[in-house]
């Protein structure tokens, strides 16, 4: 499943949530603490992010590292498969198609569950 990544000029929390409301999103701001690497997962929404501050990595389902820092945007589809490191707290902005609210538990669900495309 493909994703998109870009590096561009930081942008501040109103910024992007400003952004997200553009885009008809459901968004929230908080710090993203991961201290060790998480399984690989998906989720069942649609998401944009925006690193805000701090810095951290992720591991997408083909195994390939990605370095975040403010500025970052990231656009991910529903089903996409990641895995965010351990590292430093990240403060985000957080974008879905589907509001939080809506949400199944887990939020972060088993790779053997993604339903065939």
């Amino acid at each position: 499943m493909e994703y998109s990544f870009s590096f561009g000029t930081p942008i501040t929390e109103e910024e992007a949530l400003a952004q997200a409301a553009e885009m008809g999103f459901h968004s929230l701001a908080f710090d993203l603490i991961v201290n060790e690497d998480e399984p690989l997962h998906w989720h069942e929404f649609a998401a944009v992010s925006w690193v805000i501050a701090g810095t951290g990595a992720f591991r997408d389902g083909n195994g390939n590292v990605t370095q975040v820092a403010p500025g970052c945007r990231l656009e991910a589809p529903a089903g996409w498969l990641h895995s965010n490191l351990a590292g430093p707290p990240v403060r985000i902005v957080l974008a879905t198609d589907i509001p939080y609210e809506q949400w199944t538990s887990p939020i972060d669900k088993d790779p053997a569950l993604l339903p065939a495309v």
